[in-house]
């Protein structure tokens, strides 16, 4: 069977073969938001962008929904797997495309109805309420195939089809930088035309991935399985994390949406989009490690294989610390010229590129630091230490940020809300090493207690 190659093959070949192909594609798909904004910011304007960025929490409703079911399946399936239990893999895949299909539509229907009443919702001006309502109404209606993307896109990797995620991603890519420029650029279709190009593009991404689970030859299938929602519990709580980052994220980008708005208008929520978009790139490369080794750790925990686990972990480590380095580095001495990129009028926007500069020069410090965050959530999740990992995702997207936002920019105004991701990341740190400690204190108390067990039946 492909999947027993993750607990077999040289770590090194399972490692790559995992783990390059989720970063890559973990960037093209977290990329979308930004080549929209890249487009409207262009050709429509920092307005535009800006109304793109005020839907951010209900954008992370969609990718809540879709994580939180996909990292749960995925952690679950693996363990299954690695444990010789076939029949219960293709039962949780079968009965997660079900029920993450049936929540989304509920989605497409508020998004739907509701869209002005959202914008609203989430402090939209009257300049920008129009886009930012259009936005919500047109990709509502992609929901279901955005989540399910995500699901079908996830397992490829746990039945050996690591580069399937990719070759979605890619084709997701190129569909959308050609729509965004037919409907932005040619049609002036503004944020609709933006709205239908990433929906369109995730549509396009759905069919590929879904081509090896077409196959009866597969571990896991569309056609095997029965649909048990008693699964469905496990993989919610094991997922939880992921909504925990996405709704930290939503929270977040709306607290951050509201002070710089009282500080600064809607250039302070431009100068933040853009600095959101270059931070984006970084991130979304350390979760996509943080997604691959999740098939590789889920599958050797399951078959009790810990030198194989902490391996894959401290590998995973040390790329993000590199990757951390590299980011911070590139904003600190190019920033400019990226947060340029995003104007139409480089010229008439320097007060708000200048802005974001110098934000984003505070705001890469945090990047020495959530890497050791992110590994470690993602690590908790695929041995299936739900509680831990939500515990991290919380702590570093939504407690900290909650009580940095609120605080620092009453001592040193927009600068206090820039230096809340540093600070959230250093609390972080403390919590994460002390829940390792935890583990590795449970872990040689449970190999003692096997060995003592061992001792008295000989």
């Amino acid at each position: 069977m492909q999947s027993c190659k993750l607990g077999e093959d040289n770590l090194i070949k399972v490692f790559s073969a995992n783990v390059i192909p989720a970063i890559i594609a973990m960037v093209i798909n977290g990329a979308q938001p930004i080549i929209d904004g890249l487009f409207l910011g262009k050709f429509a304007g920092l307005n535009a962008m800006a109304s793109v960025n005020i839907v951010g929490p209900f954008m992370q409703i969609i990718y809540a929904i879709s994580f939180i079911v996909c990292t749960g399946a995925i952690s679950l399936i693996g363990r299954s797997l690695g444990s010789g239990s076939d029949d219960k893999a293709r039962c949780v895949f079968r009965t997660s495309c079900v029920f993450i299909t049936a929540v989304s539509l509920l989605v497409t229907i508020f998004g739907g109805i509701f869209s002005v009443n959202i914008a609203k919702l989430l402090k939209a001006t009257d300049i920008l309420v129009a886009d930012s309502a259009m936005y919500i109404f047109v990709i509502s209606f992609f929901a279901p195939i955005i989540c399910n993307m995500y699901l079908t896109g996830f397992t490829t990797r746990v039945i050996g089809k690591p580069n399937q995620y990719l070759y979605g991603a890619v084709a997701s890519l190129l569909s959308n930088v050609l729509l965004d420029y037919l409907f932005i650029g040619v049609a002036n279709l503004g944020v609709m035309g933006a709205a239908l190009a990433t929906g369109i593009s995730y549509f396009i991404a759905l069919c590929v991935c879904s081509i090896p689970l077409l196959r009866k030859s597969n571990a896991i299938n569309f056609f095997k399985g029965k649909i048990n929602f008693k699964l469905m519990p496990p993989v919610i709580a094991n997922g939880s994390s992921e909504a925990v980052v996405c709704g930290s994220n939503a929270i977040s980008v709306f607290l951050f949406n509201s002070a710089l708005l009282n500080i600064a208008g809607e250039a302070g929520v431009a100068a933040f989009t853009i600095i959101n978009y270059i931070a984006t790139f970084g991130t979304l490369a350390m979760f996509g490690i943080s997604d691959g080794i999740n098939a590789i750790i889920s599958y050797n925990y399951g078959a009790h294989k810990m030198k194989r686990v902490r391996n894959t972990y401290l590998s995973a480590l040390i790329i993000n610390i590199v990757i951390g380095l590299i980011v911070f580095l590139i904003v600190y001495f190019a920033g400019d010229k990226l947060i340029a990129m995003f104007s139409k009028d480089p010229v008439g926007d320097a007060a708000v590129i200048q802005m974001a500069y110098h934000g984003a020069k505070i705001y890469a410090i945090a990047f020495f630091m959530i890497g050791f965050n992110i590994v470690g959530s993602g690590f908790f999740t695929a041995i299936g230490g739900a509680l831990s990992s939500v515990l991290i995702a919380a702590s570093r997207g939504l407690v900290w940020i909650i009580v940095g936002v609120k605080t620092f920019p009453l001592f040193i105004g927009i600068d206090g809300v820039w230096w809340t991701f540093p600070f959230a990341e250093v609390c972080t740190i403390v919590l994460t090493a002390i829940l390792f400690a935890i583990f590795l204190i449970k872990l040689k108390k449970g190999k003692t207690n096997q060995k003592s067990a061992l001792s008295e039946n000989n």
